[in-house]
């Protein structure tokens, strides 16, 4: 491996190891209780390396997120362009929980964010270039252009919104870690088969 290469890996290594410590801290003591001198500490850092990887406590407790959505994008990339774009995006999503070391701390970051909501605009704001990203390989897939098209923007919202509503219908359930795996596989597949019949209401019993 090159100097440069090797360079970037202690980097990338020292940002995981802040985002972990940011995370841990947040669900030890709760977000507002987290400063970046704690996370410094734990992490084994000076607060100015801190500073130097993330702007505040809350960009570094987001961090997980923030790899996981990168993950997903590579993955989707590497689909087959002949495969239907819902398709590829059910089976990115599924492989990531059946496979993703990070789950348990993802689900960690989902907590927070239902406890303090100014974490999800935190998110969208640092998420913004993987979402952009993510746009325009469905774009590309689709042979439709995200900044005219509302093809890619439905798909995208839509299927990420599918994600976040099967971790949060899991938390409901009680189940905080990623112990039901399965469990999750299973609501995905669920979600993405009603969102391609359309979406249809539910039947249910009126009840008087």
């Amino acid at each position: 491996m090159s100097e440069s290469g090797l360079r970037e890996r202690k980097k990338f290594a020292t940002k995981e190891a802040l985002g972990r410590a940011a995370l841990d801290l947040a669900v030890e003591r709760g977000l507002d209780a987290v400063t970046a001198e704690a996370i410094a500490e734990v992490a084994d850092v000076s607060t100015r390396t801190f500073h130097n990887y993330f702007s505040c406590k809350e960009d570094a407790v987001l961090f997980e997120l923030e790899k996981s959505a990168q993950q997903l994008v590579e993955t989707f990339r590497g689909r087959s362009v002949d495969e239907p774009v819902l398709d590829s995006l059910e089976v990115v999503q599924v492989e990531f929980v059946e496979s993703a070391a990070g789950l348990e701390r993802m689900i960690a970051v989902t907590r927070l964010m239902a406890a303090h909501p100014a974490l999800i605009a935190q998110h969208v704001a640092a998420n913004d270039s993987t979402s952009q990203a993510m746009l325009a390989e469905i774009g590309r897939r689709s042979g439709t252009d995200p900044n005219t098209d509302l093809y890619p923007r439905l798909v995208f919202h839509t299927t990420s919104a599918i994600a976040l509503a099967v971790i949060e219908q899991h938390l409901n359930a009680g189940a905080d870690t990623a112990s039901s795996r399965q469990a999750l596989v299973d609501a995905i597949r669920t979600a993405y088969a009603q969102l391609k019949t359309g979406l249809p209401q539910p039947n249910r019993v009126t009840v008087i």
